[in-house]
């Protein structure tokens, strides 16, 4: 019977498998010989990741470094979403937040060398957006000076409150764990299919030791230049005439008036309106052509970003004697990122009463229109610039001492700063009068053939309207001390473990969209417009649009137009909801016991927590609220290499910042109104997990986990719509947009006093259950042909967005001494994204992508490798989506694609 281990012992052993890059495999039944197999890069760090999740009290997944500054993946995200239960969402093709077992990015919670960490970005593309809340943005890092992370999917006392799904775990790089002279660097070249360019990856980590291998120093550093064009097509969302804004006509808000409109369909209108017969009897001029749904804004999209990101990693570490060790480690990261998007849409919205059909073809249900001819539409070309810094800073300091071989106290001290600045210019083309457009999603459901019947390339048939000009900066600082203390008291490694932590965290968010000193631009022409292929190549090529799908249109020039607005001087505006300051103090203390007993592994403990908050805006000042979390593991082996394990936890999931600050915000364009609601009240969450692990081969295993979650106090969105109080009215009234004198005036914005969509955070009364199942299996062939999959089926409530049902990893690899290759397969279901859609729409939410994503190296020789990746070989598309009125529709919101990106390089190492 094999003897358990505890885990810091197992974490020890598989590093240093790691970073000797060796594997003894067990006598092969020779007398008095073993063979040797040496194992390297990938699948050293699976063989690696598979001890720690064997030794591990609770459920943990671990991706571990191939080598000295060489991750799997280009980016955190992207290696995280390898393991099972593991989702994330793109933006701009690249990784940026998690989901795991179903929970989406704000319910995960990151640390970095031991303490919780920020980081922000902003959106690179249409559906982003500056990220406000508890979410963390993994594409801030590279992921080459990282060297491990662990999921943890569950609970034990000794891991700080708050990732109610999981807490990731980051590990940088630390000189010691290669004593000596140790020097690795990589240049590649990025080539992406849409742009046609190559861009520069370099990366380099040196340390070295001394004072007989006591003291080490490192330092790492990385630079990666990124240009991606994301180009597709878009309707934002869809909706009715008679259902969009109705009360703010008494007649109703149906399309205009044209008696010999012609049909092709028969319209169903009960089947979008279950009350149609009640909305008919409150509004009769309504026909029932009113009741189809048609696009929003159907639109051209072309996102083009342009991206650099510099890592910098420096650490000291000493061990005077083996009893002590001090580490003292520095990284910094910035993201510079500047978007420029260009969208030409036909105006639908909010003027459906001005717009008049005359021929429209409808699906086969009668529900939306699928082709058709309109009158008086007013075209608009979008143009809009996003230049942003993101900057993000950590300082740590790690001691470790042994009183005696059986007492250990750990110390962390650290501090870490993120910070987000972004300034946003968009303007808008729009056409002087209307023109007959047409529209038809007959050839291809998520691709509209579009006829603007006019030149649309001509600046004589627009004039500017309604800029947008936006300054808003993010940042985010955290504090943190903590002290653990391990007593092991009998030789089997069972220990005790005390502990407590303080933790400041502050975020302090500033926004303006009251530019000052604005002038009125000229009249638009050559010397201020251009056309899209001016600035953007070959348009259209990456998404195989129909036959009548535009592929140019006017857009506007950003630096000229910018000057002639006068723009980049701002207002302070301290009234806005995007403006507050919110801080949260924690103070937490643990107990948790770990004992080996027999074939059985016992671990228990509970967890005491504290929380103050503090927000500027909010009307019921300073908050405090206090959890106690209990977490239970218990582990079994009843024959050597078969584990079965059970576990309870309790968890919570604090509020996003700015629902603690109190505070309002509104669109007056589309007329969506929300309210922060400063009472919310941690979201709890009872988990139960129930696994079978077997380790059948050395480097493999299979294993089933069953897993559940109970979620009390789930906070969700709830949406009606009304007129706002005349406190808000009087508010929103002062906003430029509504000023005809004023360059940002707006004639398209609603009224104040007009009917809004008016949502609310609050804490749902029902409890919404999470269960699911997950599969897992490695398999590594003598031969070195190895294989890896996982499969995991979320059921839920229907409270909890972000959830796929179903989701799966496939992937094979080969490496010899020579030359390695892997290809890994990414997929997962349709996810919702919002319960309560914009515009009557049910549900929003994100078709499930299938990713392929392909790896190789050749060595040279001992020191150099050539290196191939191919990131999305298939040129898998994104696609967005909405459900419709009744939440049984799969309308397309989104279309695009950000193409193949190939890389290659050379890898050299000392």
């Amino acid at each position: 019977m094999r003897t358990p281990s505890v885990k810091p012992l197992a974490v020890a052993i598989a590093l240093a498998a790691v970073a000797t890059s060796s594997y003894a495999q067990e006598d092969n039944g020779d007398a008095g010989m073993l063979e040797e197999v040496v194992v390297t890069g990938f699948r050293a760090a699976q063989a690696a990741a598979l001890d720690i999740k064997r030794e591990s009290a609770n459920s943990v997944e671990s991706i571990i470094a191939e080598d000295v500054g060489k991750m799997p993946d280009l980016n955190l995200a992207e290696s995280l979403q390898r393991q099972p239960g593991v989702a994330i969402t793109r933006e701009g093709g690249e990784g940026r937040n998690i989901t795991v077992r179903g929970l989406g990015p704000q319910y995960t919670r990151v640390t970095l060398n031991g303490m919780e960490v920020p980081a922000s970005s902003g959106g690179l593309d249409s559906s982003g957006g500056v990220n406000r809340g508890r979410s963390f943005d993994f594409n801030v890092f590279s992921a080459d000076l990282f060297r491990r992370m662990d999921i943890n999917k569950n609970q034990v006392a000794s891991i700080e409150e708050g990732g109610l799904a999981s807490t990731v775990e980051l590990y940088s790089m630390r000189p010691l764990d290669n004593a000596g002279l140790s020097a690795t660097g990589s240049l590649q070249t990025n080539y992406n299919i849409h742009t046609g360019e190559t861009d520069p990856l370099l990366s380099g980590v040196v340390s070295t030791s001394f004072m007989d291998d006591k003291v080490g120093v490192l330092l790492g550093v990385n630079y990666a230049k990124r240009n991606v064009h994301q180009e597709g097509f878009g309707t934002v969302r869809w909706t009715g005439p008679a259902d969009n804004f109705r009360g703010n006509d008494p007649a109703g808000y149906g399309w205009g008036d044209n008696p010999d409109v012609v049909i092709n369909g028969t319209p169903n209108p009960g089947a979008n309106y279950p009350d149609y017969q009640d909305i008919q009897a409150q509004y009769p001029n309504l026909s029932p052509l009113d009741y189809m749904w048609a696009p929003r804004l159907p639109r051209m999209d072309s996102f083009n970003h342009e991206q650099e990101r510099t890592g910098v990693l420096a650490a000291i570490q000493a061990q005077p004697t083996d009893k002590l060790d001090m580490n003292l480690s520095h990284m910094r990261s910035e993201l510079e990122s500047d978007v420029y998007s260009y969208n030409y849409f036909a105006q639908f919205r909010n003027l459906h009463n001005s717009i008049v059909p005359t021929e429209v073809t409808l699906d086969p249900s009668g529900r939306y229109i699928a082709a058709g001819t309109f009158n008086n539409v007013e075209p608009r070309s979008e143009s809009r610039g996003q230049f942003s810094t993101s900057e993000f800073t950590q300082t740590v300091a790690n001691v470790s001492y042994e009183f005696t071989d059986a007492l250990t106290l750990d110390v962390m001290l650290g501090t870490a700063e993120s910070e987000h600045n972004e300034q946003q210019y968009r303007y808008n083309l729009t056409a002087t009068e209307g023109h007959t457009f047409s529209y038809s999603f007959l050839e291809d459901s998520d691709i509209a053939e579009m006829d603007f019947g006019f030149d649309i390339l001509d600046p004589s048939n627009y004039v500017f309207t309604g800029p947008t000009h936006r300054d808003e900066t993010v940042k985010r600082e955290n504090q943190t001390f903590k002290v653990d203390l391990t007593w092991e008291f009998d030789d089997n490694g069972s220990n005790l473990m005390v502990g407590v932590i303080a933790n400041e965290r502050s975020i302090d968010s500033r926004f303006t969209d009251d530019a000052a000193n604005l002038t009125s631009p000229n009249a638009p022409s050559a010397a201020n417009t251009n056309s899209l292929s001016d600035v953007v190549d070959n348009y259209g090529d990456g998404i195989d649009g129909p036959s009548g799908f535009p592929t140019n249109f006017l857009v506007a020039d950003f630096d000229v137009v910018r000057n002639e607005y006068n723009a980049g001087q701002w207002n302070a505006e301290p009234n806005d909801s995007n403006t507050y300051k919110v801080s949260e103090d924690t103070m937490g203390a643990y107990v948790e016991g770990n004992y080996f007993v027999g074939n059985w592994r016992l671990n228990g403990g509970v967890r005491f927590v504290e929380t103050t908050v503090n927000g500027n805006k909010s009307l019921e000042g300073e908050q405090s609220y206090t959890n106690t979390l209990p977490a239970i593991n218990v582990t079994y082996e009843p024959i050597e290499d078969l584990l079965f394990r059970a576990a309870y936890s309790q968890n919570i999931a604090r509020p996003n910042p700015q629902n603690l600050a109190g505070a309002f915000s509104y669109t007056p364009i589309n007329g969506n109104f929300s309210v922060d609601n400063p009472g919310l009240k941690p979201e709890k969450a009872d988990a139960i997990d129930l696994a079978v692990e077997w380790y059948f081969a050395p480097e493999s295993y299979v294993g089933l986990a069953l897993f559940q979650k109970e979620i009390s106090d789930a906070i969700t969105t709830v949406s009606r719509e009304g007129t706002l109080s005349p406190v808000y009215q009087a508010v929103i009234a002062q906003d430029p947009v509504y000023d005809p004198t004023d360059p940002a005036y707006d004639a398209s914005a609603i009224p104040p006093d007009s009917v809004w969509n008016i949502s609310e955070s609050t804490n749902a009364s029902e409890v919404d259950e999470i269960r699911g199942v997950e599969i897992g299996f490695n398999y590594v062939l003598p031969m070195g042909i190895g294989f890896l999959a996982n499969y995991t089926h979320i059921d839920s409530d229907a409270l909890i967005t972000g959830l796929s049902e179903n989701s799966y990893n496939l992937g094979a690899f080969y490496e010899n001494d020579t030359w390695a290759a892997r290809v890994l397969v990414n997929s997962r279901d349709d996810y919702i994204t919002s319960y309560s859609g914009s515009n009557a729409n049910a549900e929003e939410g994100t078709t499930g992508p299938t990713r392929v994503d392909f790896s190789s190296s050749y060595a040279i020789n001992e020191h150099f490798a050539l290196t191939l990746e191919i990131i999305n070989l298939t040129n898998e598309k994104e696609r967005l989506y909405t459900t419709g009125p009744v939440g049984d529709q799969n309308l397309v919101r989104e279309y695009n694609t950000t193409g193949t990106e190939v890389l290659f390089g050379i890898r050299a190492s000392l």
